[in-house]
This record gives C-alpha cells, structure tokens and sequence, in this order.
C-alpha cells in the first residue's frame, strides 16, 4: 500500500493512495492565538465523531505532548507522546518504539537520504518507510512524491499512520530549530522536506 503526503506537510496534509482516494487527512488547529496546536487525523466515515483516528496535544511551557485515541486497545485513551512513542538506550537517539496494537513491539528509525523506517524489532522485517520516489502508475503517474508505503502487517494501518504523523513532525521541528541557531539573521529558515533535511527529532 503506497499513501501519497499531499502536500508533503505533516500537519496539514492528506494520504492519498495512487488511485486519487483519500484516506486519511491531517490538520492542526489553534483554539486561540495563544492555545497549543491540536493535529487531528481523521479518516473517511459516517459521522465526524466516528472519523477521528486520534488527536495530539502539543501543550505549552514545558508540559508533554498528549496523543488521545482508541488505536491501543480499541477504547479512548490518552497517553503521553513520549510513553507511546519511548527511547530505548543512548538518551539523544532520533529512534523511537512503540508496542503495537498486535502485542509486537516496532522502531521507527530516520535514515538521512531514504526517510523514514518502520522495522519489527525482534524480527527486523520492513513495515513501512517514507521516502521520494517517481509515481510510475496511478493518479500521481510520472510526478515525484513522498510517500508513505506499507508492507503487509498484522500492525493495524492506523498505528502506523499516527506513529509516522508524529515521527515525521517532530523531526521537522528539530530541523526547523537547529536551522534557526545556524543561520544568519538575514536568511530564511529551510523549508522542512523529507529526511534529506536532516534526521533528529527531539
């Protein structure tokens, strides 16, 4: 399954696979001008309240990110970002697991000029990566994308779309962060693109 990011902007943005549907659709949105940011995925259903995947809370003044979703065990439940998506090992490491809604445990890990790599830990088989390619067939034919593709699994597609929608973000709000201490005053920050930008995430 290949879920094309258009546009390439993890907080607003809609996976669409190549035969032009969509399936999911990523927007944030600010209560006030001071209130932290909401990203909200959403995918097509009956009723709104049934189309939420699952809402991150980006908080404000040192507080942690919350995501609230049924994606863990099938209620709603809210549960820190860094407790669903934690650090194993070195404290600094840009990779991050998660235990998947099979009883399995993942690693998304960056990888500087390929994106983005969903692996099974214990077996290391490849679940999903985020990557540029050359649409060869379908609505995007001939047109340079990224896109999100998706092995077959037994980790439900839901999990795998949220733990990449956040992967992805934060990275970029690193990228956008170190550009910041980097550049001179009279330049304009990078413009976040996929993991050839650079690879950290906080």
């Amino acid at each position: 399954m290949r879920l094309y990011l258009v546009p390439n902007d993890p907080e607003h943005t809609t996976l669409v696979s190549a035969n032009g549907v969509a399936h999911y659709q990523v927007n944030t949105i600010k209560a006030h001008r001071l209130s932290a940011p909401v990203l909200c995925i959403r995918r097509p259903a009956e009723s709104e309240g049934d189309s939420l995947v699952a809402a991150v809370d980006w908080k404000r003044f040192g507080a942690h990110p919350v995501v609230k979703s049924n994606i863990f065990d099938g209620t709603e439940q809210e549960m820190e970002v860094r407790d669903f998506l934690y650090k194993l090992g070195h404290h600094f490491t840009p990779t991050r697991y998660f235990m998947g809604n099979d009883g399995q445990e993942y690693r998304w890990k960056p990888f500087k000029d390929i994106g983005h790599v969903l692996t099974h830990l214990e077996s290391g088989a490849e679940i999903a990566r985020f990557s540029q390619e050359v649409v060869i067939e379908g609505f995007f034919r001939s047109e340079r994308k990224w896109c999100l593709q998706i092995q077959p699994t037994t980790l439900d597609i839901d999990m795998i779309v949220v733990t990449f929608i956040i992967m992805e973000k934060r990275r970029r709000d690193r990228v956008a962060a170190d550009s910041m201490k980097t550049r001179p005053c009279d330049e304009d920050p990078a413009e976040g693109g996929g993991c050839e930008a650079g690879a950290g995430m906080g």
